[in-house]
């Protein structure tokens, strides 16, 4: 179980917090920087569309752990590839955590969405610019309850035992449930109009580049 917005795991001090936004952000001008002759507007359509995802994240905390942000992170990194993709999902982690809550968690929350991405740049949930949606319901499903493992490690410290972890585990369920749901309904909902907004405003970029450059996969 993991509820995204409140504490999961020891508090950072201001200079921990500080090294840990220090860290995600270089990884995600990282993963951003590549050559390519239209950079400028790559950056410009991946970041308003990174803006979107966190403030979507923002309005839905009321709800316990529904979790658009999952799906989306499959999408942008069968849309955009994986070091697209999991700038996108670097980057909406630290945006809304700066609103919901920011510490330790928000490591195992971003590294958990850029794997999601990552998995979704290899598992060809996109062919001939349409999602493939069977394949995309099951891919959320299954990265919807890994997240949430991935990010109840975030509270296991030394204090804990193996037994009453998996306590937390159970009682979580619940919350591993909602997500589910909330994955397979943005699946249908949100799926579709995300990766032809995606299509539309990247193919030209694409189109330019030099052979080897791309690493948008395809299926």
């Amino acid at each position: 179980m993991a509820l995204t917005d409140g504490v999961h795991g020891p508090t950072l001090s201001p200079v921990e917090s500080l090294v840990v936004n220090m860290v995600l952000i270089t990884i995600s001008f990282f993963l951003l920087c590549r050559p390519a002759h239209s950079a400028k507007r790559e950056i410009l359509v991946l970041t308003s569309i990174t803006t979107a995802a966190a403030a979507s994240r923002i309005l839905l905390e009321p709800f316990p752990n529904v979790q658009p942000l999952t799906v989306m992170c499959l999408v942008m990194g069968a849309t955009l590839g994986a070091r697209r993709g999991m700038a996108f999902a670097v980057m909406a982690t630290m945006i809304s955590n700066l609103v919901l809550s920011h510490g330790w968690w928000t490591l195992f929350q971003a590294s958990g969405w850029a794997a999601i991405a990552f998995a979704g740049s290899r598992l060809g949930l996109a062919f001939q610019n349409e999602i493939v949606m069977k394949r995309l319901v099951i891919s959320a499903i299954f990265a919807s309850v890994m997240f949430d493992w991935w990010v109840s490690l975030s509270i296991f410290t030394s204090g804990m035992t193996i037994s009453e972890f998996g306590i937390y585990l159970l009682n979580g369920l619940p919350f591993d449930a909602m997500h589910v749901i909330a994955s397979v309904v943005s699946a249908v909902w949100i799926a579709p109009w995300l990766a032809n907004l995606v299509f539309e405003e990247t193919s030209h970029i694409d189109e330019i580049q030099p052979l080897g450059e791309t690493d948008v996969i395809s299926a």
